[in-house]
């Protein structure tokens, strides 16, 4: 696969997580339901397909690899990132087996509801706090040379 066809893959992926995400945050407005709960799956699923996929493509060269050679000791900030990215990942998995278990009531599913919420928050501060990083490393300052 050549670069281009990568980014283009790599882009596609985002936008749709993106959509993706905007439809969860839709289906949390909806009032608790068979066919919500159904949707909500589908989604989860995707989302669920999609993560890692878009997470191995940019992991080509090593996670934020680029961040780490231009910033050898912001190492431990990438770590940390990646790190939060498995654990939210696993945190959506589990959100999505609780739905495919069909026994949610409406006071777990108000639960998952609001925990799905806070899951779409923290995923979006995460891609944040990816891109600020990438763009500290590209636009640091390495001093006056005079």
């Amino acid at each position: 696969m050549t670069e281009f066809e990568l980014r283009e893959r790599l882009t596609h992926c985002i936008e749709l997580e993106y959509i993706l995400l905007g439809d969860l945050r839709d289906l949390l407005e909806e009032a608790p339901s068979k066919e919500t709960s159904r949707w909500l799956t589908a989604v989860l699923d995707v989302l669920l397909e999609k993560i890692p996929e878009e997470f191995e493509m940019r992991c080509e060269d090593g996670y934020l690899q680029s961040v780490i050679d231009k910033e050898p000791n912001w190492e431990p900030l990438v770590q940390r990132l990646q790190e939060q990215h498995f654990t939210m990942f696993r945190s959506l998995k589990a959100f999505r087996d609780r739905l495919r278990s069909g026994d949610i009531e409406v006071v777990s599913a108000e639960s998952l509801k609001l925990s799905l919420g806070e899951w779409i928050e923290s995923f979006t501060n995460h891609r944040r706090s990816e891109q600020r990083l990438v763009l500290m490393a590209t636009h640091v300052d390495v001093g006056w040379g005079g």
